[in-house]
């Protein structure tokens, strides 16, 4: 018989569309960005073609384990690429991968504004 306080626990499930649930859209690059450390990884990024990981935690001021962490998140972002050379790993932008996200955003944005100023002519001329 089980021991009432070792009851099983249901895992926590993974919200829809998070990163934890391996979703493929822009809402999971925006969570890539939404931390100061990963920021800070982007903004050290953009300023050299390629770094290595070890000089990218020391420069963050973050513990191998931590930097790792935050560039698997970076990954399934599609913000970074890694490559492994011998013991070393690099990691870079993924300048495509931004730029998808940022085309995805933007065909929203256009959407919205051409959706909008279809609709206005029809309020004003209701109102009127």
């Amino acid at each position: 018989m089980k021991d009432p306080v070792m009851r099983s626990v249901r895992p926590r499930m993974a919200l829809p569309g998070s990163i934890a649930a391996g979703a493929d859209d822009l809402s999971v690059h925006f969570e890539g960005l939404a931390n100061p450390t990963r920021l800070a990884i982007v903004e050290l990024l953009a300023q050299v073609a390629e770094i290595r990981v070890s000089e990218l935690a020391r420069l963050c001021q973050v513990s191998q384990p931590r930097m790792s962490w935050h560039l698997r998140i970076l990954r399934k972002a599609k913000i970074i690429q890694t490559r492994s050379a011998g013991r070393e790993v690099f990691c870079r932008l993924d300048r495509d991968g931004i730029r998808a996200a940022q085309q995805c955003f933007e065909d929203i944005l256009l959407a919205r504004v051409t959706r909008h100023a279809a609709v206005a002519p029809s309020i004003n001329h209701a109102i009127t």
